[in-house]
C-alpha cells in the first residue's frame, strides 16, 4: 500500500503527518474521522502483515496491551487489517498520539541529565513495568527511544509486545533487522528468554546513560556490544553521583538475574528509597550473605575425606553438596534429643553430641595437618642440593627442628618434589568456552527495531541504533529514519 498524506486507512483513519520509518513500518499521525480525534498509526512491511504466524502473534500482544492502564504507558486504541487494491494485506495498530520528546533526544541535547530529573523518570518508567510485569508482558525493548517524556514531565512508554511479536517469528526472515544491542539483558544476549528482570536491566542501563551522558557499553557491532554486556562491567559512574544511586544502578545492571530487583516495581521502590535520601536493597549483598553463611555451616560440620583424597576436588564439591542443605539437618548430630527422653537422658545425649563434634573436628584437624605435609613442599630444591656445605640446620621437616647433623639419612629429595610438582592438577582449564560466539545468528534474538516517536511527535529516531555500523544487514539496527521535526498544532 502506498502511504501519502491524504491516505484513508480502513475507510477511518486519514493520514496526515509522516512521523518516521523503521524495520516494521512507517508511523504517522492521523485523524480518527469517527472520533474526531488525533491518534497515531503504525502501519507493517507488507511482507510482515502478509506472515500469517506474525499476524496471529501480533494480534494477541496487541489484545494483551490494550488491557494495561497506566498513566505513564501509551494507550491501545484499534487494531486491523486491511487490503489494498493489488490485494495485498496491511496490518496497523492506532496507540495514543502524545506529544513528548524522545528520551534519547532529551540525552542529546542535554548531555548529562540531573540526577533527581533522572531518579524521577527511572520510577515512573518503573512502575509503568510492573503493570506489564503483573500482566505476564515483558516489553524486552526498554530503551530511551521508547521513553517519551511530555512538556510536563510525565514518562510515557511506546511499543509494549512488540518486540515480543518479532522474537517469535523464524530468525533468518528477510525485512528483519535487529534492534540496538546497547540495552539487552546478558541472558537475552545469550539466547535465554527474558523475563522482568531482563526489562529492569534494560532500565539501568537506560538509568546509567541518562546519568553518566554515555552507555555503559559500546563496540564497532551489535555482537560485540551484546558480548561486553555478558562479559564486561561497566565504568563506574562519575565521582559526583551519589552512593546510593551509585548502588542502585548496579544492582539493576547484575548480570545474574538473581541479583537484581526483580521486576519494576521492585526496581520503583528502590528508585523511591533513593529519592527519600535512604540506600536501596542491595541483593548482591545479600545474595553473597547467603552463600557464606551456608559455606561456613558447611565447613563446620564437614567430615575430611581420607588420607588418601583428593583434597582439591572434595573442597570444589563441597559448596555443592551443603549450599541447599543445612548442616545440622544433614548430619542430624546437632539436632536436639526427642522430647520423650528424661533430663538425665537428654544430658548424656547432649555430652555425645559435643564429644562427637570435637572428636570430628580434632580428625579433621589431624587428617588436614597430613595432607598438608604431603601436598606442599617445605623444603626447595635448591635449598636441599646446599645441604652438605650448610652449618646450620636445614627446615626440611617442621615437627623436627632438631636434627642438625648435615649428613642426612632422608631418601633422594627428588622424590617427593616430583610428586608434589605433579600433585597440583593444572588450573589452566578452568575458563568456560564462550560458546556465544560460535552461533551468531542465534546469540542474539530479535529485538524490535526502534520507533522511539512511534507514538508521539519530534526527533524519534535514535541516534544508538546507527552509532555502531554493523556489516551484517541481519544485524543492523532497526532504527527509523527522522522526518523533519515539524511544530505541532
Amino acid at each position: 500500500m502506498t502511504l501519502n498524506s491524504g491516505t484513508v486507512i480502513k475507510d477511518r483513519y486519514r493520514l496526515q503527518r509522516f512521523i518516521a520509518s523503521g524495520g516494521m513500518g512507517e508511523v504517522w499521525e492521523a485523524l480518527d474521522t469517527v472520533l474526531d480525534r488525533r491518534v497515531a498509526i503504525k502501519i507493517l512491511k507488507s511482507e510482515l502483515s502478509a506472515d500469517s504466524e506474525f499476524l496471529s502473534r501480533f494480534r494477541i500482544e496487541a489484545r494483551t496491551t490494550a488491557q494495561l492502564h497506566h498513566p505513564s504507558i501509551a494507550s491501545i486504541f484499534d487494531y486491523g487489517e486491511t487490503s489494498d487494491d493489488a490485494g495485498r494485506s496491511t496490518a496497523f495498530l492506532v496507540m495514543e498520539l502524545i506529544n513528548g520528546e524522545p528520551l534519547n533526544a532529551v540525552i542529546s541535547r542535554m548531555g548529562r541529565i540531573p540526577v533527581p530529573l533522572a531518579l524521577d523518570m527511572l520510577e515512573q518508567t518503573g512502575n509503568a513495568l510492573q503493570v506489564a510485569h503483573e500482566a505476564g508482558l515483558v516489553h524486552r525493548d526498554v530503551k530511551p527511544g521508547n521513553i517519551l517524556v511530555t512538556p510536563a514531565g510525565q514518562v510515557k512508554i511506546t511499543d509494549f509486545g512488540i518486540a515480543k511479536a518479532i522474537d517469535a517469528a523464524p530468525v533468518t526472515r528477510t525485512g528483519l533487522v535487529m534492534g540496538t544491542a546497547q540495552y539487552i539483558s546478558p541472558e537475552q544476549a545469550s539466547g535465554q528468554n527474558a523475563t522482568a528482570a531482563s526489562d529492569v536491566y534494560s532500565l539501568g542501563v537506560v538509568g546509567y546513560e541518562a546519568i553518566a551522558g554515555k552507555r555503559p557499553f559500546v563496540g564497532e557491532g551489535v555482537l560485540t556490544v551484546a558480548m561486553k554486556h555478558i562479559h564486561e562491567a561497566p565504568a563506574p559512574l562519575p565521582e559526583d553521583v551519589p552512593a546510593e544511586v551509585r548502588t542502585l544502578i548496579e544492582v539493576a545492571l547484575s548480570k545474574d538475574p538473581a541479583t537484581r530487583y526483580a521486576n519494576g516495581g521492585a526496581f520503583a521502590s528502590a528508585v523511591a528509597k533513593v529519592r527519600a535520601g535512604k540506600q536501596p536493597p542491595d541483593l548482591r549483598g545479600a545474595a553473597a550473605g547467603a552463600g557464606v553463611a551456608a559455606a561456613a555451616g558447611a565447613a563446620a560440620t564437614r567430615v575430611m575425606p581420607p588420607t588418601g583424597a583428593n583434597t582439591r576436588s572434595a573442597s570444589r564439591a563441597a559448596p555443592a553438596a551443603y549450599g541447599y542443605q543445612p548442616a545440622t539437618a544433614a548430619h542430624g548430630y546437632s539436632s536436639p534429643p526427642p522430647a520423650g527422653l528424661s533430663t538425665g537422658q537428654k544430658a548424656v545425649a547432649w555430652g555425645a553430641a559435643a564429644l562427637l563434634v570435637l572428636a570430628l573436628i580434632t580428625t579433621g584437624i589431624l587428617m588436614m595437618s597430613r595432607i598438608t605435609d604431603t601436598r606442599d613442599p617445605i623444603a626447595p630444591p635448591v635449598q636441599t642440593t646446599e645441604l652438605p656445605v650448610q652449618p646450620e640446620p636445614e627446615p626440611i621437616v617442621p615437627t623436627t627442628p632438631e636434627e642438625t647433623t648435615p649428613e642426612t639419612t632422608e631418601p633422594e629429595p627428588t622424590t617427593p618434589e616430583e610428586t608434589t610438582e605433579t600433585d597440583e592438577p593444572p588450573v589452566t582449564d578452568t575458563d568456560e568456552p564462550e560458546t556465544v560466539t560460535e552461533t551468531p545468528d542465534g546469540l542474539l534474538p530479535r529485538i524490535i527495531p526502534g520507533r522511539g516517536n512511534s507514538a508521539g511527535r519530534g526527533p524519534s529516531e535514535l541516534p544508538e541504533d546507527v552509532s555502531t555500523p554493523s556489516t551484517d544487514p541481519e544485524a543492523a539496527t532497526g532504527d527509523a529514519e527522522e522526518a523533519p521535526e515539524e511544530s505541532g498544532p
